[in-house]
């Protein structure tokens, strides 16, 4: 932009010389056509420029680590005109990792129904987080420029690529309860009666005793007495080994969901120390579960969740599985 407003102050100097040193109507004219440009070209821009609308859009919520993540923007305005041209600097950051990544460009002939993408190899695993932190739109001479509101941030998550873990042994426990068909509510006649409470769903109701008491009545399950499964990892070390530790942990979190044991995935903050805990009993927990994981950042040394006591508030024995990246995952009681 300032080299067109040199040139363009080049261009005036030339045509008021002009104008002093030829007494023709010629360079009168030139000179006040010169002067009346910017503003001509600004009005003509002027309403593609202000009702101009940024949008980011992330090529997909999720990638595997190694394939290529991309984002695209895109400049509308509500006149529906092109633009002439557009500046913004973009920043691309990966949370768990901490690599950061600039850019600038400068879009030309920008219409309502075109778009700008970048593109980022996906080294490793984590949440990358896409931003513009300026946006500009410039008149068709690329004399003045006007900030835009820019568009919201778009979030990517590079997902693990889960590893089959082998075969799980997991103890039972004695009075480990029996599995019961998905989608149904029948428990034979291993179930509690108890008063309904807000929030019961009402194919738990046992109607019969309802009917007998006059009340709501609902059936309670019983209580599952196995040993709760926990995996734990380290949300630190290397960059490859943390890697390698969460395809790990995906694939023992889904081979626990694929025979229906629910389990929780436990590790510490590597810098505040606190514990991360959460309850997974479906793919939709263990997506819940696993951005955070990615959200937190790993740097080369932090606590280990292994100095903390797993059964400690659980009224259930704890099964630990500690997953790393060296091959060295075990299991207690």
């Amino acid at each position: 932009m300032w080299r067109r407003r040199i040139l363009y102050t080049l261009a005036l100097l030339l045509a008021y010389l002009g104008q002093i040193l030829d007494v023709g109507y010629l360079f009168h004219f030139i000179f006040f056509a010169v002067l009346a440009l910017p503003l001509l070209g600004l009005l003509l821009s002027l309403p593609a420029m202000l009702g101009c609308r940024a949008e980011l859009v992330c090529s997909a919520p999720r990638v595997f680590r190694g394939e290529t993540a991309s984002w695209s923007l895109q400049l509308d305005n509500r006149f529906h005109l092109p633009l002439a041209r557009a500046s913004c600097r973009l920043r691309v950051s990966n949370r768990m990792t901490g690599e950061a990544h600039r850019d600038r460009a400068v879009l030309r002939g920008m219409t309502p129904e075109e778009d700008r993408s970048w593109t980022l190899e996906t080294d490793h695993c984590g949440a990358v987080d896409c931003q513009v932190e300026g946006l500009w739109v410039c008149d068709c001479l690329g004399l003045f420029a006007l900030p835009v509101r820019p568009p919201r941030p778009s979030t990517l998550l590079t997902v693990p690529l889960p590893e089959e873990p082998g075969a799980i042994e997991l103890p039972e426990g004695a009075g480990a309860a029996a599995p019961q068909p998905k989608g149904k509510t029948v428990f034979g006649e291993n179930y509690e009666l108890r008063p309904y409470r807000e929030g019961d769903s009402l194919r738990m109701v046992h109607w019969k005793m309802t009917a007998k008491r006059d009340e709501l009545v609902t059936r309670e399950p019983p209580e599952d007495t196995r040993p709760l499964p926990v995996l734990t990892f380290d949300h630190f070390g290397p960059l490859a080994q943390v890697d390698r530790a969460l395809d790990r942990l995906e694939g023992y979190s889904l081979a626990l969901l694929d025979r229906e044991r629910p389990h929780e995935v436990r590790w510490a903050h590597p810098e505040t120390g606190a514990v991360r805990i959460f309850q997974v009993a479906g793919e939709r927990d263990w997506e819940i579960c696993l951005a955070a994981i990615l959200s937190d950042p790993a740097p080369l040394r932090g606590r280990s969740i292994l100095s903390e006591a797993l059964a400690r508030g659980s009224s259930r024995p704890v099964y630990q599985i500690h997953v790393s990246g060296k091959e060295d995952l075990h299991g207690k009681t």
